[in-house]
């Protein structure tokens, strides 16, 4: 990347803000406190926030100067705003957004994360609402942060605009925060598609796929998740998450592709790690029942819990006991049936015991052999928890092995490391088989297709999901998590084949950012700017090319059979790929150059990428594109190798539960593994023949993963580890600017900023910036888009370095896009303001309105308030009046009787006649007066009255027309509505009864045709074929019988005529040689060969039998020599059928020459073995050979001889021979 300000600089940096490069942090904020000139060139003394100081060379490698105002200050939400482009000033964003909680970053359309790990409340799920808002458009309002969101937001708008496949892909080292960014991604598809979802049913079920989807997650973080050194929730497998969609945008389910489950951590793990979750998770979260029925006791119990050192993650915020208790709401949400449960636990449980086990070993063979308490252990895992029928013979396999050589069996003993490997082989094997599974339930569950045409109520309980009617997924979006690059102290095959996928996504990103994003702007005439990038093309061909790369010497090596092999595997497959790869010695780069910080050269061949070392050290390091990794060569073959015996297989296929056969019968195939079975060369073809391996098998899966993100649309999010400790707060400039570097996000800044960032279509483009020549009559209506495009350039007074123009693109620089804003916004907020004056007018308009309606509405309530007013006036004015009068009567009466009592009846008359004097002229004057109050009042309520009662009445009569009409209509639409409803209901039903009553028939139809067919094509055949074997087989037993007796006897007759003639040929033979050599010679000789024959020497009654009735037959055809490698002394003589050939010769030669014959066999030297009679010889004073000892005379060499060649007649009887004869007849 290019650096500022870095020429030139002199005395005036002293007290200026620059960055130089720390040697562990990398890029830091400094003061130059001074400057010197010294012999090597200038120096500058720089001091840092901590106040610790620092002498750095004066250029470009160590010290950067910005050039730009208020740079130090800046922190934009997209890093192609960035005002210069330098690693130390991206370094510089990236530690102050991490220090504000701002994770999240934009490079274009890709996102950049920066793992917080904790829990932003400012990026929770609440916030997706903000953008669930902008369904509409791809493009969110510049106002929204960055956010994983986002990604998923464009992808999503987009497959439903286009109708085209989107991929997301969250790539970084383990530890980034992959998988929690592909969770949020895969909620936020889940809200937009209920936000899509209009109709009630869909919607409904939407939600029930949501739930389902999130529940996922959990199970297979449980089954495929572990505590590594780095991270402690690392995906120890990769998933590809297909989610389906239909035209509308709708989800239809979610298909989990899993590869490369890490197989080896079901049974084993490193230091400071652990093994899979749900080991951990069962054994502490486990209920009573569950625990009797598993003998399950604590963690320490346990060998394989106990193999990394870290038995509990409570300090770390993980409760296995609540995770256990997810974990089981989870299955049973998805749709896991009790019994289905109970064998997954069964399975866990067996592997954890099976770990315990240890093997013995035998003296006799140095065989493996179980204990008493290991075997019982073994039985109660066969019997009570796989449910064998047998588990003796499961108990068998651990310790032996069968092999299969032609049609016989033939079965070894393992020794203690055999039988370790084959008790790990066949946990492993489960274990993944369990996993696969899982994942087969998982499809079933979220995919759509899987509940078509079931009911609402599944047998298990379990509420299946209501079938989408007449819908079909049309799109996807893929969530890829693959596993982050690793590099361990010790890193075997799985961290290869990780880090081989992390090379080809690698490269895929090249591809897409720099080759064909360059392609993409020569297509549209406009010339690219050159930027130095790293391609790791080379790398791939050393790894996985197709002829030679290490993945096929690796499957070489692969073929040796190990048992019989004398040589170690592994070093054969380091030999061949050293002599491959590294023809001639050259050291290995050291801890120094493993950084790609400090790479230089560019590697021109695939050789380059590969380094051995030591040539005595057994590991060879490869050129990664995030750093040197050296991988220990101890096991590949072996892990390449991972498969189970067929008989151990075989004989946990024979258990007794159906689950747990269809466990064990899951394929690859079932669960969406990308395998071609019928491509020639894969690792399945049957064109090869050869065993599938576990690279080959990863290559062709990878192959295709990579053809499948080739053919969507490619979606990237970076994700970046900011310390090595998994800690909030820490920031280690170093790792991350060696991420940044790896990823190729430096040079995807320099790529965007200097080829034009912003390429919008020129349709688009035109759109956006119309405004800015609204005002301008140069703006034809006929003017082509092109046209229309470089018009609104040449206005904007964009100069063609900052601008092009291509075919069917525009493509803007930073700084034009910012212009280009800046003035539509201006522009945009003078037109706002005359909208806002135009609002403004019509909502007073609107309130004036609303106000003259007030008043007359005012006006009625006040004429209804003077009548009512009235009205009571007029009843308390009467009221009044009954009351004074009242009163005043009382007051009389009380005046009267006052009188009467008082006896003043004169005055009491008088006053009397005086009262009603005065009441009848009250009356008289106080009647007109009050009925003329009464007539004028009673005239205005009447009149008022009348009016109103008028008014009302009409009121009510329009209401209650009005009221019956809309009830008459409302009830008959309502009619209407249940006659339809009825009707259709009444449909619905007969269709689905006839169809249920059709698929029925059509099913029973199906299997009595399938078992007819099966019975007269299979079943009669074969009990047919097998009568005429048992007859053909009981023919051939009684004629092998017969012949064998009759073979027996003749060959009985035959040996009897065969000893007369021996006989009589020995007898003519021994005549014939007593007259040649005359009597008295031929009786020294017997003399000699009978004193042989004195019982005080223990020979044996055969030998003495030899000695008194001559040589028999059998005797002529005993060797003399037993020794192969010595000669014999006379020549060719071998055996005493030879000694009397050789004889004979000699007389018939001394008769012809007349001399004296030697018919001794040969004179017996000092201490030299007789080769005629096997006799140890013992030299005396005279050289006279004295006799042999009784022990020499019982050796085993002669009575072998003696014993055995019956076995070497040619007329033997070959019964096996006669076997096979009789069987192939």
């Amino acid at each position: 990347m290019e650096v500022g300000s870095s020429d030139g600089m002199g005395p005036s940096l002293i007290g200026q803000m620059v960055f130089f490069f720390h040697p562990i942090r990398a890029w830091e904020l400094a003061v130059v406190a001074s400057m010197e000139e010294q012999h090597d060139g200038k120096m500058a003394t720089v001091r840092c926030k901590s106040g610790e100081t620092f002498s750095v060379p004066v250029n470009a490698d160590f010290l950067f100067l910005p050039t730009t105002p208020g740079v130090f200050d800046s922190f934009p939400d997209d890093l192609l705003e960035m005002p210069e482009l330098h690693d130390a000033l991206l370094l510089h964003v990236l530690r102050n957004r991490h220090a504000r909680d701002l994770t999240y970053m934009r490079i274009g359309e890709m996102v950049l994360s920066v793992n917080p790990f904790k829990v932003i409340a400012s990026q929770a799920d609440n916030c997706m609402e903000l953008y669930l808002d902008h369904l509409d458009t791809a493009k969110l309002p510049s106002g929204l942060p960055p956010h994983v969101w986002s990604v998923a937001h464009r992808a999503y708008v987009e497959m439903r605009a286009r109708q085209a496949n989107h991929s997301i892909i969250a790539s970084g080292e383990s530890g980034s925060g992959k998988t929690e960014a592909c969770k949020k991604m895969l909620k936020y598809l889940c809200a937009a598609s209920e936000r899509v979802a209009t109709d009630v049913a869909v919607s409904k079920r939407m939600q029930r796929i949501s739930e389902k989807v999130q529940m996922s997650s959990v199970v297979m973080e449980s089954f495929g998740n572990a505590k590594t050194v780095k991270n402690d929730n690392s995906s120890r497998f990769g998933k590809f998450m297909e989610v389906q969609f239909d035209a509308d945008g709708v989800m239809m389910g979610l298909r989990v592709t899993p590869f490369l489950l890490e197989r080896s951590r079901a049974v084993t793990c490193g230091a400071d790690e652990r093994v899979y979750h749900v080991f951990y998770q069962l054994v502490a979260g486990a209920d009573g029942a569950m625990r009797e029925r598993l003998r399950l006791g604590d963690a320490r119990s346990f060998v394989l819990l106990g193999k990394g050192g870290c038995l509990s993650l409570k300090n770390n915020g993980i409760d296995d006991a609540r995770d256990f208790q997810v974990l089981q709401a989870a299955l049973t949400s998805i749709g896991f049936s009790k019994e289905e449960q109970d064998t997954l636990w069964s399975i866990v449980g067996s592997i954890l015991h099976l770990q315990n086990i240890t093997f013995e070993m035998r003296r006799i063979d140095d065989s493996a052999l179980l204990s008493d308490g290991d075997a019982q252990t073994a039985a109660f895992v066969a019997g009570q928890l796989l449910l064998l029928p047998e588990p003796e013979a499961f108990v068998e396999c651990l310790t032996t092995s069968t092999v299969v050589v032609g049609r016989d069996c033939l079965t070894k003993k393992l020794s203690v490391q055999k039988a370790g490997d084959q008790r790990n082989s066949i946990c492993k094997f489960l274990y993944s088989k369990l996993f696969l599974f899982v994942i087969q339930k998982i499809n079933a569950a979220t995919l759509s297709s899987a509940d078509f045409g079931q009911s609402e109520s599944s047998p298990t309980g379990v509420d299946r999901l209501p079938p989408f009617s007449h819908r079909e997924p049309t799109t996807w979006i893929a969530l890829l998590d693959i596993f982050g690059f690793e590099d361990f102290q010790v890193n075997s095959l799985e961290q290869f084949c990780i880090n081989l996928a992390n090379e080809a996504l690698q490269r895929q990103y090249t591809e897409k950012m720099f080759l064909l994003d360059m392609e993409e702007m020569r297509a549209e005439g406009v010339e690219p700017n050159i930027t130095e990038f790293v391609d790791n093309q080379l790398c791939l061909v050393l790894l996985q090319g197709s002829k030679n790369s290490i993945i096929s010497h690796l499957d070489d090596a692969s073929l040796l059979d190990v048992e019989r092999s004398r040589t170690n595997p592994d070093f054969v497959f380091l030999n061949s790929i050293t002599s491959a790869f590294f023809p001639d010695y050259q050291s290995a780069p050291g801890k120094k150059t493993r950084s790609v910080l400090d790479r230089e050269k560019k590697m021109e061949n695939p050789s380059a990428y590969f380094y051995r070392g030591r040539l005595d050290d057994s590991s060879f390091t490869i050129r990664h594109y995030a750093g040197d990794v050296k991988y220990c060569i101890n096991g590949f073959v072996e892990k390449n190798n991972d498969y189970v015996k067929d008989s151990c297989a075989q004989t946990m296929h024979d258990t007794t539960s159906w689950v747990l056969r269809g466990i064990i019968g899951t394929k690859d195939e079932m669960v969406g593994l990308m395998s071609d079975t019928y491509s020639p060369g894969s690792p399945t073809s049957p064109l090869r023949g050869s065993r599938c391996t576990v690279v080959s098998n990863f290559r062709h899966s990878l192959r295709l993963l990579m053809e499948m993100l080739t053919s969507s649309v490619c979606n990237w999010v970076r994700c970046i580890r900011p310390h090595s400790r998994r800690q909030a707060g820490l920031f280690d400039g170093k790792l991350v600017l060696e991420q940044l570097v790896a990823t190729g996000v430096l040079s995807t800044l320099k790529q965007r900023q200097t080829n034009y960032p912003f390429r919008l279509k020129c349709k688009e483009f035109a759109h956006n910036y119309h405004i800015l020549l609204q005002s301008r009559k140069s703006l034809g209506t006929k003017m082509t888009v092109k046209a229309k495009c470089l018009a609104l350039l040449r206005a904007a007074g964009i100069r063609e370095k900052s601008a092009q123009l291509g075919t069917s693109r525009v493509f803007l620089s930073t700084d034009a896009h910012r212009m280009l804003e800046s003035r539509r916004v201006q522009i945009a907020k003078t037109m706002v303001t005359v909208v806002e004056r135009y609002v403004a007018a019509f909502v007073s308009r609107a309130y004036v309105r609303l106000m003259l309606v007030s008043r007359h509405t005012l006006k009625l309530q006040r004429i209804f308030r003077v009548h009512m007013r009235i009205r009571r006036c007029v009843s308390q004015y009467y009221g009044e009046l009954r009351r004074k009068r009242y009163e005043r009567f009382l007051e009389s009466t009380k005046l009267f009787l006052r009188a009467e009592t008082n006896s003043r009846v004169e005055l009491i008359k008088e006053r009397e006649s005086d009262v009603r004097t005065l009441w009848s002229e009250f009356r008289t004057r106080l009647v007109p007066l009050v009925e003329g109050v009464l007539r004028n009042v009673k005239a205005v309520e009447a009149k008022q009255r009348d009016s109103l009662i008028s008014q009302s009445f009409s009121c009510y009569v329009a209401f209650r027309d009005a009221f019956v009409r809309e009830a008459a209509v409302a009830l008959e639409r309502e009619k209407q509505r249940i006659a339809i409803k009825r009707e259709r209901d009444a449909s619905e039903r007969s269709e689905l009864l006839c169809t249920a009553l059709v698929a029925l028939q059509a099913v029973a139809a199906e299997e009595a045709s399938t078992f007819q067919q099966l019975h007269d094509n299979v079943i009669a055949p074969m009990v047919k074929r097998l009568k005429a074997k048992a007859r053909a087989i009981r023919r051939a037993k009684r004629w092998r019988d017969r012949r064998l007796q009759e073979l027996y006897d003749a060959r009985a007759s035959e040996l009897r005529r065969l000893a007369v003639v021996e006989a009589e040929e020995l007898r003519r033979e021994e005549e014939r040689w007593r007259r040649l050599v005359g009597e008295e010679e031929y009786l020294n000789e017997m003399r000699y060969f009978c004193s042989f024959s004195d019982d005080t020497y223990g020979a044996s009654p055969l030998f003495r039998a030899f000695l008194r009735d001559g040589v028999p037959s059998e005797v002529l055809h005993t060797p003399i020599d037993t020794s192969p490698r010595k000669s014999s002394s006379i020549g060719g003589v071998t055996s005493f059928r030879d000694y009397r050939n050789y004889m004979r010769d000699e007389f018939h030669r001394a008769r012809i020459n007349g001399t004296t014959p030697n018919y001794r066999p040969h004179k017996h030297r000092e201490e030299v073995s007789c080769e005629l009679c096997n006799f140890l010889l013992y030299p005396s004073r005279n050289n006279v050979a004295t006799r042999p000892s009784v022990e020499s005379l019982m050796e085993d060499t002669t009575r072998r001889r003696l014993d055995d060649e019956y076995g070497e007649s040619d007329d033997s009887f070959d019964e096996l021979h006669y076997e096979r004869k009789v069987s192939d007849l």
